[in-house]
């Protein structure tokens, strides 16, 4: 068989997909041909050296190259023209601000090496629809997918110990979340603005719900807090109009300033570890017609906390000490 020129080979058979199609030089020609490598054998640092990304490869994909950490300065930041990104398992942090903006990207795949995503780092990815984060993910910064307006479907890493201030703010399309039980605090503002929330399951483990983590959630139907809950931050539920129902915890010990204020509650039952509710707490649940505190001592008040309910009565316990003859405005009949 006679010998022909490299430059005149069209295509080699392989059978090792990721390594694609790659220039090979043929100086005598004063040319370049793309061909197909074959199946030759190749050690892995010649593969390394000759082909620039991950092995997690997907043709047509936007890769993160050898990177271990993702990073502004990597360029990806609003970047208009990325649409889908495929995150190599070399990277075990996603920095703050990496994806910022990123308004066409629709969909992310994060591998469990990654343990971390810092603040802002896909805040404005307004195609986004969905994500799913890994269970090697212990820590989600603020503001990291604030604004994600068209995020529908969110799974949380069973790793996660909080979630930070304004981390869904604004996610206007999310529906449902699920907190798993590692999940011990909520920032605030952590769900602000989510309109479309009907469905929140709370973990089990959760201590304290930050300042207007709800706010706003106006589709928002009703809510069990867990036993380990015993704070509930200024308005962290305010105005989620739809709210009909909320069971509070044994435990929960402080309602923050205007907690519930323009819920559509119609009964709320203080546990007797309440010691203290905020100013504004219940101002303005018109529809409130049955208020019960089961504490024997009454809690500090704030002022105009039950102003606007349907109801002109509290319910307390029999022996009740503190209350007064009227509390809050309303008039108290202890028969608990």
């Amino acid at each position: 068989m006679a010998d022909i020129k490299i430059s005149e080979l069209t295509e080699l058979t392989s059978a090792n997909a990721t390594t694609d199609i790659l220039p090979v030089v043929d100086t005598s020609a004063g040319e370049t041909k793309k061909i197909k490598l074959a199946n030759l054998p190749i050690s892995d640092a010649a593969l390394a050296q000759s082909y620039p990304y991950t092995t997690d490869f997907q043709s047509g994909v936007e890769q993160t190259r050898n990177l271990t950490s993702i990073t502004t300065s990597d360029g990806y930041q609003s970047n208009t023209n990325l649409t889908s990104l495929y995150v190599g398992s070399n990277v075990t942090s996603i920095g703050s601000g990496a994806f910022y903006y990123c308004s066409n990207l629709t969909s992310v795949n994060i591998p469990d090496s990654v343990t971390s995503i810092g603040g802002y780092a896909f805040r404005g990815c307004s195609s986004l629809t969905s994500i799913n984060i890994p269970d090697s993910v212990t820590s989600i910064g603020n503001l990291a997918f604030d604004v994600c307006t068209n995020l529908t479907s969110v799974t949380l890493s069973d790793g996660l110990t909080s979630l930070g201030n304004y981390v869904f703010r604004g996610c206007s399309s999310l529906s449902s979340i699920t907190l798993p039980d590692s999940v011990t605090s909520i920032g605030s503002y952590a769900f602000y603005g989510c309109s479309s929330l009907t469905s929140v399951t709370l973990s089990d483990s959760l201590t304290s719900i930050g300042s207007d983590a709800f706010r706003y959630c106006t589709s928002l139907t009703s809510i069990t807090l867990p036993d380990s809950v015993t704070s509930i931050g200024d308005r962290a539920f305010d105005i989620c109009s739809s709210l009909t129902s909320i069971t509070l915890s044994d435990s929960v010990t402080s309602i923050g300033n205007y907690a519930f204020r323009g819920s559509s509650l119609s009964s709320i039952t203080l546990p007797d570890s309440v010691t203290s509710i905020g100013s504004g707490a219940f101002y303005g649940c018109s529809s409130l017609a049955t208020v019960n505190c089961l504490a024997t001592a009454a809690p500090t008040l704030g002022s105009f906390a039950f102003y606007g309910v349907a109801s002109t009565e509290i319910h307390v316990p029999v022996g009740a000490t503190g209350y007064g003859t009227t509390y809050g405005g309303l008039t108290v009949v202890a028969d608990l």
